[in-house]
């Protein structure tokens, strides 16, 4: 007859095993959170100004994107590609007025929801989610006819993971990451401290692994009260960068720095924008 002991540890053993597999088969709804799929219009803060697009991934995935003019169109705008986080879509919460806050600097965006957010198709994966960039990208390039040397790449969140393996596929001016993760593995691993994480888990986005090799230019942001995705997570991905490289700690939490350090977040952006587009040529006209 077993003891109580061995009862208990049995027991014990069971529910870790049933968590991990729970955590397993969880994962792609921890990782990607869609959100509601409807699209809200703009508000005022943008109307009259976003154009929507679609266009095709690799695999043929029907994509969905907002083209956002600057606010002070010019040929030579520099233009901005916006992966975002995990949660909602691209006109999800405050996200239509960081976009306008965005374009008054005199820049260009494209910002697209990854398959299964939004109205693109499909459902997310890592390599789902690399691809959406990368189509992004060449939307771009091949159809608006953007030189690379007029692109910059921006992430947040999860989408920092994305555009620094889409910045090792292509050609950019400048690479900004703001609240940036080593990997979420990494993460994972810190929220379920007492789990194998790191063993199980099926999407990576080891941007610690990757950023060393990028020799484009990089501007880190991190809230330094963020706790979603700690501060010492975007210092130690810096540490790991290869120059030339900043690092600019904002007074925000995980998704407000847009607006709770307004001057110092996009003075920060503004300065680098110019400073690694300044010498491309001029081409490109926003679609109307």
């Amino acid at each position: 007859m077993l003891s109580a002991l061995k009862v208990v540890a049995i027991i014990l053993c069971v529910a870790y095993v049933a968590a991990i597999i729970g955590i397993r088969l969880y994962e792609p709804r921890l990782v990607y959170q869609p959100g509601a799929r409807a699209v809200d219009p703009p508000d005022a803060s943008l109307a009259l100004h976003e154009r929507a697009v679609s266009f095709k991934a690799a695999d043929s995935t029907t994509l969905s994107a907002w083209i956002i003019p600057a606010a002070r169109a010019t040929p030579d705008a520099p233009w901005v590609l916006i992966s975002h986080g995990n949660y909602g879509n691209i006109g999800y919460g405050g996200r239509p007025q960081f976009y306008a806050w965005f374009r008054d600097l005199g820049v260009n965006l494209f910002a697209y929801d990854y398959r299964g957010f939004g109205a693109s198709e499909g459902s997310p994966s890592e390599a789902g989610v690399y691809a959406d960039a990368a189509a992004g990208y060449r939307y771009l390039t091949d159809s608006l006819h953007v030189p690379p040397s007029r692109i910059v790449l921006f992430g947040h969140s999860l989408g920092t993971g994305v555009t620094i393996e889409l910045a090792r596929q292509v050609s950019a001016a400048g690479l900004i990451i703001e609240d940036a993760y080593t990997s979420v593995a990494d993460r994972g691993q810190e929220v379920f401290p007492v789990l194998p994480i790191r063993l199980i888990a099926s999407s990576r986005f080891a941007s610690i692994d990757k950023v060393g090799a990028l020799r484009l230019p990089k501007l880190f942001l991190h809230a330094r009260n963020d706790r979603t995705i700690p501060i010492e997570h975007g210092r130690k991905l810096f540490a790991a960068a290869s120059e030339p490289k900043e690092f600019v700690e904002l007074n925000a939490g995980h998704a407000d720095a847009y607006t709770a350090d307004r001057v110092r977040y996009y003075g920060a952006i503004d300065a680098f924008i110019r400073r690694v587009t300044a010498s491309s040529p001029v081409v490109a006209t926003v679609p109307r």
